[in-house]
């Protein structure tokens, strides 16, 4: 067809909805991306801080706030204690931030023995402050959020054996529905840029030189690895 022929075609069709009386067909609704990942991948799950309250997943800790997630376990001797530690090191760069800004949610894996007064002990020990919670809850529910989140191996059987866990630090700020996650075995310096990205809007992030020259990423080859991070609405998302 011509273009004149596909615009006659065009305005006979206008004409044609005009006589009829009814209205052109209004354009599709965009999808909404904050409510499509909050009814998909944010289970509002019951949990208990290590101080002991009673809070809701989605309601109480993420809604409307900027979130560091990661998973873990008290008595983890892998990868826990250096994740740890590299959090640790983030909030302290962070300053006044923590709590302000960004929230961090540390969740066990070990709901049977990580009660709140296990986890505030952890806590403690290791330093951590304000604008930090460590959780508990029940395990199906866990199980269920951690899968939601995108927080599982692909083998089945490396998954179920939480020694082996992922060891993501999935970054989200809820109102503006962007979510990211990076390993937490990563450089601290690089946690925490990629958490003040999750806290900027798009135009304000900083680039160039003045990133990459903060901390030199390493060149060996899992230096390469541990600073990628993903997106995680691009992770399959799987029931436990």
């Amino acid at each position: 067809m011509t273009p004149v022929a596909t615009r006659l075609a065009g305005l006979l069709a206008l004409v044609a909805a005009g006589c009829s009386g009814r209205p052109p067909e209004p354009p599709p609704t965009p999808p909404n991306v904050v409510a499509t990942i909050r009814e998909q991948q944010l289970p509002n799950i019951e949990l208990v801080t290590h101080e002991g309250r009673r809070v809701r997943f989605y309601d109480d800790l993420v809604k409307g706030r900027v979130v560091a997630i990661n998973f873990m376990f008290a008595t983890c001797r892998n990868a826990c204690p250096e994740s740890t530690q590299h959090l640790v090191e983030v909030q302290h760069a962070l300053g006044d931030r923590m709590g302000r800004d960004v929230t961090f949610l540390s969740i066990s894996l070990d709901a049977e023995r990580d009660t709140p007064e296990v986890l505030r002990g952890y806590a403690e020990a290791h330093g951590a402050g304000p604008g930090w919670y460590f959780l508990t809850g029940k395990h199906d529910d866990i199980e269920l959020l951690r899968h939601k989140l995108g927080a599982y191996e692909l083998d089945p059987v490396i998954d179920a054996d939480r020694t082996q866990h992922t060891g993501l630090v999935i970054l989200g700020n809820e109102p503006a529905g962007r979510w990211k996650a990076i390993t937490a075995l990563g450089k601290p310096v690089r946690i925490r840029q990629a958490i003040e990205r999750t806290i900027l809007p798009v135009t304000e992030w900083p680039t160039g030189a003045a990133v990459v020259n903060e901390v030199p990423y390493e060149e060996n080859e899992r230096g390469k690895e541990v600073v990628t991070a993903d997106e995680v609405a691009k992770l399959l998302v799987r029931d436990p």
